[in-house]
């Protein structure tokens, strides 16, 4: 890339609204914990704290199945794995059901859970980033360890060396099951992963992409072989299932060179003379190698990852002053992810003023931040059972709004992300809006039950709802109702709001119509100290607070991030 800019980092000042706004775009909602855990740190520290995890996470279990009188017993269903352990790796064997759909359930509780309950760093984030951009339909395949499987690949990847990435999941299961690569034969060549590669996992269709379809039969040509093996014969010679595992039959193998255009160079990559699964697997290297040469998917990239953070407009200017720069980082460290993301997130350009509050909140963003920054407590592990069921429940609220985790919409992700001109704007319409409205009103008036699925100890229907108590508790003076106001607009809404605005949310609601600020003081403080206060005042504090927090949920600031 010749005459690229060096790119700017941030030097400004790096204070709360700086904070809460890397920390939106980072995490799932930012609750007053996490501002406080990140305050007083550096720009630099705060990044090198989000880019610091540990990729492995406990797998998902059995939890499927009703613990109620005239539903079926949870051992009847999946009857090869106890209730309550994992069921990765136990082929689904000598059942007249198959429980495959419950287990692509379990996955999708499993991994909402992890979201809710994230630890203060990218890893959730960049999963799910890498799951809309190498993307395929737990549905569409229909294998729950396919899909398992593809979520453990973006996990241990998901900010490593994108080279390496590209070559894992090229033979991930879940990924030739999904693009047809595991029919893909010299007979008849397959082309739908060797054009998925180029055009939405690598090149892209920037201005500077000039792969032809000459180089997508080839690159066909050069994974034809590999197939999945799902079974194997037992020692009586039967026919069992296995743990799905790639495998490689060197007759399918198209042994011809394969030539490239000019875009790629004229490149010509040959077989192995062997014609081996190692031999196969060198040319996946080098055709993934041949594509990472190019300067189009560095820059291809910079821009997914600008879209899904920042915004949906690349201007010619952005172009030049962020997406290059950053390009040329990237492609400059060997395609390192994480350099590129410390790089992306200390850029001066993430902090300009008109990048902060102008996206609306994805579905699962808008569910997971209310449960996170509201304290909502679902069951813990050892509850496992209820836990899962509000996983799921969260799950499916996330769903109603237009983003099913597992299962985006086709290859290409969710259209959120990249169909122009809406983009982001395609979360909210005449159908999802409503199901944001059902969902607010649900967790902040009446709570989610478990109705007659789970039970505690005392066999009664577990409640979950938003501690709306418990939020201000956590602010810095909350019997103070100008600072209750400001620290929950600044938590929880997107952009700033006007010092007319809090005021008539402070009156109308703190107080009541009533002139002096004491009012809630003194209502506050006595609630407080004494819940079951008959206080006219006090006793009316739960209900102000819902009703302040349940009109702050349906501004429009509070669907922007």
């Amino acid at each position: 890339m010749a005459n690229v800019a060096p790119l700017l980092p941030y030097s400004g000042p790096f204070d709360s609204p700086e904070l809460l706004h890397l920390l939106r775009r980072t995490l799932f909602g930012v609750s007053k914990a996490d501002l406080n855990f990140f305050k007083n740190k550096s720009l630099n520290e705060v990044v090198d704290a989000l880019l610091t995890f540990n990729n492995t996470v406990p797998p998902p279990i059995k939890y499927y199945g009703l613990r109620v009188n005239n539903l079926p017993d949870p051992s009847m269903l999946d009857t090869e794995v106890k209730y309550g352990e994992t069921w990765v790796n136990t082929p689904i064997n000598n059942q007249t059901n198959s429980p495959d759909g419950s287990r692509r359930e379990s996955i999708k509780a499993w991994w909402m859970g992890l979201m809710i309950h994230q630890d203060r760093n990218l890893r959730e984030q960049m999963v799910l980033f890498w799951h809309n951009h190498f993307s395929t339909e737990a549905n569409e395949i229909g294998n729950s360890f396919y899909s398992y499987f593809t979520n453990v690949l973006l996990r241990k990847n998901c900010i490593g060396n994108f080279e390496t990435f590209l070559n894992e999941i090229t033979l991930d299961p879940g990924m030739l099951r999904y693009l047809n690569g595991y029919v893909n034969k010299k007979s008849a060549p397959d082309e739908n992963y060797g054009r998925e590669l180029q055009e939405l996992f690598s090149v892209g269709k920037g201005p500077g992409s000039n792969y032809t379809e000459d180089d997508v039969k080839a690159a066909a040509r050069l994974l034809t072989g590999w197939s999945i093996t799902t079974t194997t014969k037992d020692a009586q010679g039967k026919t069992v299932n296995i743990i799905p595992k790639i495998s490689f039959n060197p007759a399918n193998h198209d042994i011809a060179d394969k030539k490239f255009s000019s875009f790629y160079n004229n490149t010509t990559i040959k077989s192995s003379a062997t014609n081996d699964e190692a031999g196969a697997k060198k040319e996946i290297t080098e055709l993934i190698k041949m594509i990472l040469a190019t300067d189009e998917v560095s820059k291809f990239i910079c821009r997914k990852l600008y879209t899904y953070f920042i915004y949906y407009e690349i201007s010619p200017t952005v172009e030049v002053e962020l997406i290059e720069p950053l390009a040329l980082i990237f492609k400059n460290s060997s395609y390192d992810i994480k350099t590129l993301l410390k790089a992306f997130f200390t850029s001066d350009h993430f902090f300009k003023p008109e990048n902060r509050g102008c996206l609306i909140k994805d579905p699962l963003c808008f569910v997971i931040s209310k449960v996170r920054q509201f304290g909502v407590v679902i069951p813990d592990a050892t509850k496992f059972e209820a836990q899962y069921y509000f996983w799921s429940t969260f799950k499916n609220y996330a769903r109603n709004m237009g983003q099913d985790i597992l299962d985006p919409p086709n290859v290409a992700g969710w259209p959120a992300y990249y169909q122009t001109p809406s983009f982001h704007e395609m979360w909210i319409d005449t159908a999802t809006y409503p199901e944001r409205k059902v969902y607010y009103e649900n967790l902040s008036k009446s709570g989610i039950n478990s109705g007659t699925y789970y039970f505690d100890a005392a066999n009664k229907s577990i409640l979950i709802k938003e501690d709306h108590l418990g939020f201000v508790k956590s602010l810095d003076t909350p019997e103070d109702p100008n600072a209750l106001i400001d620290q929950s607009v600044e938590l929880l809404f997107g952009v700033p709001i006007s010092q007319t605005v809090k005021d008539q949310l402070k009156t109308s609601f703190l107080l009541q119509g009533q002139v002096s600020d004491h009012y809630w003081t003194d209502a506050y403080l006595l609630y407080v100290s004494n819940p079951s206060t008959t206080d006219p005042a006090a006793k009316k504090v739960p209900t102000i607070l819902r009703d302040l927090f349940l009109d702050m949920q349906s501004a429009a600031e509070f669907h922007l991030c």
